[in-house]
């Protein structure tokens, strides 16, 4: 998930991390088991706008935090503090989890039938039920000309007949005209509507992932509605609709976005949902520091992207403040922030193609100096593989261009650019989002480089222009409007079979284009045979030594430079309760907390 889940994104749950003095802070505080009221207003604050808002568009862990209030999946992931129930699938639209025992899989696995929850509306003008043609529609929005999903390479690799129409689909035009002709016209040989309330998919071979596929928020059912405007246009953001607890009230761009009740909403149709407040008040251009404050005062509740600042998240952990959260749990780190190579700007055939130039950047950084910026070995360590160590495909020790105490190796990064021909006169252009500790980040890099005789250009972007506009857009790559970029991914989905949420998005070459994750162009035919072959592989145990494969041959051809893995630090206010991780935001789930002064029987504050 891009952190994007481009973020990301992802895990987890409980926070438990183990201090120096030996107290923990706690993810829930005793206040936590008090019954739950309903009511008032959650007050959140943030630096940057979401990258999207189209369902099929989203992919950072803000945008999708924010639509997980809005709309609806056939799965979800269940809002719980254990986390084995956490990071397991639970029907949400779909009345029940299709097995081969319930007849909702069959045999050979290739082909899954569900059955939708009825009740469930769209706040439309009347409302109206949430079909099986909303679910079909949503899956051929996937890959629009104008905004495509950031993975599509997990539905075209899974359901039959799906690569042949997004390949069709990119030769359309990107007018709402045309986008209409098409989706009306042309189908999805493997996703059919079968009558108004069943959804039947053929695949092209058993997918042992393919229901934590369908959790994406990519696979949300659309209304027809939307086939009236350009997706994630200004009209379209305009006119959001909702089946979820939540409505927007309020969008004025990089500054607020408010939510209220979906009046056509119902608990006994929502398995997943609790909504315990009454209205969501985001407000942006909030920097880092006060944001912090504002939580800490009490007239903010939660950040919508950001961390505290490095200093006091040290001193929170030494204290043991119950309001700190870091997911996951353990000694698990299931983020990774590295830098994206450029491969295919002008000057591909230049610096970054020349394998000893991208050696060189492997040994240049001081990943310890890094890590230090970000609070230390308890937030974050240096990383030296493709994947993070909660991901399919990591193999304990096996991490490449080590350095003693990860501290970098200047000599060998200059003795490797001498030989390059590149010694004194190399000069590159690194690209940052300004939120969080990322401006420091890019400051230590550009350190690290210069000390070997790099020059090194830092431009900062919002968050939503970074992902969504800058590394979004192939062309940006290949007109050279970056040649380093600092980015971050956490894994889509939890668990033992998890390689495709990481190694599919990021370096599966031939989905490189508007909306990929390999955001420098890398492509490796090793790699997209090892992906295909762990697509292939009939059980979990077997798809792994795949991935692994495809991540060590990864760092073989240096295609990124592995920075660090990394927990994710939220803060909360104290009157938060309930603080249950949303998998994909990695902060509290704005469904499932309650205000500890919200007002009783309902109301707002």
């Amino acid at each position: 998930m891009q952190v994007r889940r481009y973020l990301f994104g992802l895990v987890l749950l409980t926070l438990i991390v183990s201090c120096r003095d030996g107290r923990r802070p706690a993810f829930v505080d005793a206040d936590d088991t008090s019954p739950p009221v309903r009511g008032g207003t959650l007050k959140v604050v943030g630096l940057s706008d979401i990258d999207h808002l189209a369902p099929t568009s989203a992919y950072s862990t803000s945008s999708i935090g924010l639509l997980t209030n809005l709309i609806r999946q056939l799965v979800a992931y269940p809002l719980s503090l254990d986390f084995e129930t956490a990071t397991k699938v639970a029907p949400d639209l779909a009345e029940v989890l299709p097995t081969v025992e319930n007849g909702g899989i069959s045999a050979d696995g290739r082909t899954y039938t569900f059955h939708l929850r009825r009740g469930v509306l769209w706040n439309t003008t009347p409302p109206r039920e949430v079909n099986a043609h909303d679910l079909v529609r949503g899956l051929k929005l996937i890959c629009n000309p104008v905004n495509p999903a950031g993975a599509p390479g997990y539905y075209t690799t899974t359901i039959a007949g799906m690569a042949a129409y997004c390949d069709a689909f990119a030769k359309v035009p990107g007018t709402i005209a045309d986008i209409k002709r098409f989706v009306e016209s042309r189908e999805i040989d493997g996703v059919k509507a079968m009558g108004d309330f069943i959804a039947v998919f053929h695949l092209i071979q058993p997918s042992s992932d393919f229901l934590n596929i369908l959790a994406m928020t990519f696979a949300s059912p659309v209304p027809a509605e939307y086939l009236d405007y350009l997706p994630d246009s200004p009209d379209f953001r305009r006119h959001t609709i909702s089946n979820g607890p939540y409505q927007i009230a309020k969008y004025t761009p990089n500054r607020e976005i408010q939510l209220e009740r979906n009046p056509v909403w119902r608990a006994e149709t929502d398995p997943i949902r609790p909504a315990y407040v009454d209205r969501i008040s985001l407000v942006l251009g909030i920097d880092q520091q006060l944001t912090q404050l504002q939580i800490a005062a009490g007239t903010a509740d939660l950040s919508f992207e950001q961390a505290p600042p490095t200093s006091e998240v040290a001193a929170l952990l030494e204290i043991g403040d119950p309001k700190l959260i870091l997911s996951p749990p353990g000694e698990y780190f299931s983020g990774m922030w590295y830098l994206a190579l450029n491969l295919v700007g002008p000057d591909n055939g230049g610096p970054l193609a020349n394998p000893d130039v991208r050696h060189a950047l492997q040994y240049a950084v001081n990943k310890a100096a890094v890590t230090q910026v970000l609070g230390g070995p308890q937030v974050a360590r240096p990383a030296g593989q493709a994947v993070s160590s909660m991901v399919s495909g990591y193999r304990p020790g096996a991490g490449m261009y080590t350095t003693p105490m990860d501290k970098g190796d200047p000599e060998k990064a200059r003795e490797l650019l001498d030989k390059a021909g590149y010694s004194g006169r190399l000069s590159l252009k690194l690209a940052y989002p300004q939120s969080g500790t990322y401006a420091l980040i890019a400051q230590t890099v550009q350190e690290s480089l210069r000390r070997v005789g790099i020059d090194v250009q830092i431009t900062s972007y919002t968050s939503g222009d970074y992902y969504g506009r800058l590394l979004n857009k192939a062309e940006n790559a290949r007109r050279g409007v970056w040649d380093l970029a600092l980015a971050g991914w956490y894994p889509d989905w939890n668990g033992t079979n998890n390689g495709r949420s990481v190694i599919q998005p990021l370096f599966d070459g031939r989905t490189f284009g508007t909306a990929s994750m390999d955001y420098g162009g890398y492509l490796s035919n090793e790699v997209n045979v090892a992906i295909d072959r762990a697509l292939a592989a009939p059980r979990a145990e077997d798809a792994e030594k795949f991935w692994a494969e495809a991540a060590s041959q990864v760092m073989k051809d240096m295609a990124i430079i592995p920075l660090y893995e990394t927990k994710m630090v939220r803060y909360r206010s104290a009157r938060v309760r309930n603080c249950v991780l949303n998998l994909w935001s990695l902060n509290c789930d704005w469904t499932a907390l309650w205000l500890k002064d919200a007002p009783e029987g309902g109301g707002t504050r």
